[in-house]
């Protein structure tokens, strides 16, 4: 367990790696609130209680990782995982995890075909390579910025958490390939009652990994627009584990904190 008997981990997700080995994500719960940094290693063991050995290099402050090693997954193979933090605080593990706890082998298998076909196509000519930053919603408090008796952000544009009011504010970037639509022109009555605003938004789609919530950050690498993510929507699922999924995003403008993010 380590040196507290808290586990920040609420949840431990594998899936296919498209064509290698597995895409491992986990999600903190929004009440850890442990210092910086937070070093993360993904752990495999031959039972459900070890021994364990790191398969992964020390994650940094991130919620996911890929393996690029080729398995030959065998059907009589049975397979543990877990994840372990390291912060200032302490050390946590997350409960153990089988690749197959979700869906069987042959649905896990169909999952990475669907996953590799979509990318084909995107990374032939239909896509585009952008970088995905989530918005972190725990993690420690941001001093900077967050009034600690009312919880108010008072500066939107902080260069420490971008206006989240977290440290970091955002996790990432991840690397993922997107089919975006062109832009249109989206109405929208202007809150400060100057009349209406109009804003860019587009629909774009990506694969199930790394999952999207609303307010990430997609930025395209080509022309360095930036976009917050307004919808998604699950097109494609089996034993509900996300495949295709499509959000609906709005251009940023150029004086939002977000183009301080470094990519």
């Amino acid at each position: 367990m380590g040196f507290d008997e808290f586990i920040p981990f609420t949840k431990v997700i594998i899936l296919p790696n498209y064509t290698k080995g597995f895409i491992f994500m986990w999600e903190i719960s929004n009440g850890f609130s442990d210092p910086l940094p937070w070093n993360f290693t993904v752990e495999e063991g031959p039972s459900h209680t070890g021994p364990w050995t790191s398969i992964s290099p020390t994650l940094i402050n991130t919620l996911s990782w890929a393996e690029n090693n080729k398995r030959l997954l065998n059907k009589d193979q049975v397979l543990f995982f877990r994840i372990t933090l390291i912060t200032p605080n302490g050390e946590y593990t997350s409960a153990v995890r089988t690749p197959y706890a979700d869906v069987k082998r042959r649905e896990f298998l169909i999952i990475r075909d669907i996953m590799r076909r979509e990318l084909l196509q995107q990374s032939g000519m239909s896509g585009v390579m952008c970088k995905l930053f989530c918005r972190a919603t725990f993690g420690p408090v941001c001093t900077d910025c967050k009034d600690p008796i009312t919880g108010d952000i008072l500066n939107s544009d902080c260069d420490s958490c971008y206006g989240t009011g977290r440290k970091p504010g955002y996790y990432g970037p991840y690397d993922i390939w997107l089919t975006i639509t062109p832009r249109k022109r989206d109405n929208n009555m202007a809150g400060d009652g100057t009349g209406t605003r109009q804003q860019y938004t587009h629909n774009m789609r990506m694969i199930g990994f790394p999952y999207v919530k609303g307010e990430d950050v997609v930025v395209d690498i080509t022309n360095g627009k930036r976009y917050y993510v307004d919808i998604v929507n699950v097109e494609t699922e089996i034993r509900r584990v996300p495949i295709i999924q499509t959000l609906i995003a709005h251009e940023a403008p150029v004086s939002e904190p977000i183009y301080k993010l470094d990519v």
